[in-house]
């Protein structure tokens, strides 16, 4: 179950800009659902940022959603668990402007460890409400985070227009 959770949560990043990641082997296609928000058709915002309604939105889908879109492995050095370690990411136009790549261990969500299913399960609900999206990953050893302010959609810019 822990690499469903973890899925879930490296998949709300999607809709985040920045780096992009890809694999060797992603899936043929990504998983759709009705109303699904494809990268391309995804509305405008500000760099760093996450709609509230495609937060909400990946939280109702459920843990299975992004199932198939990362490879992860438990991390346990010497036995004691640390996180969840990203083997591969796929496809890449899903993982696009997300700063994460394969050998990322992920620690913490917003703050929580995300070992158990109820702890994951937990912060996952929580998100709905939650103001931000903080990813805790040790990236060859080195903490880094990945943070997201999730926006309600009308606070996001829109598509500038030229005024003349």
């Amino acid at each position: 179950m822990r690499r469903v959770v973890v899925g879930v949560w490296l998949g709300l990043l999607l809709a985040g800009p920045g780096l992009g990641c890809s694999s060797s082997t992603p899936p043929s296609s990504p998983p759709r659902h009705d109303g699904a928000i494809r990268p391309a058709e995804r509305p405008p915002r500000a760099p760093g940022t996450l709609l509230r309604s495609e937060v909400v939105a990946a939280v109702n889908d459920g843990l299975g959603r992004f199932l198939g879109l990362v490879d992860l492995q438990p991390s346990a050095p010497n036995g004691k668990f640390v996180g969840h370690q990203v083997v591969a990411l796929g496809p890449p136009e899903f993982w696009q402007g997300v700063d994460l790549q394969p050998g990322d261990v992920i620690t913490q969500v917003n703050g929580q460890p995300i070992e158990t299913d109820k702890q994951a399960f937990e912060t996952f609900q929580s998100l709905k409400t939650a103001n931000e999206l903080v990813v805790s990953i040790l990236r060859a050893g080195e903490p880094r985070t990945l943070r997201y302010r999730i926006v309600e959609d009308d606070a996001a810019p829109a598509a500038s227009a030229d005024a003349g």
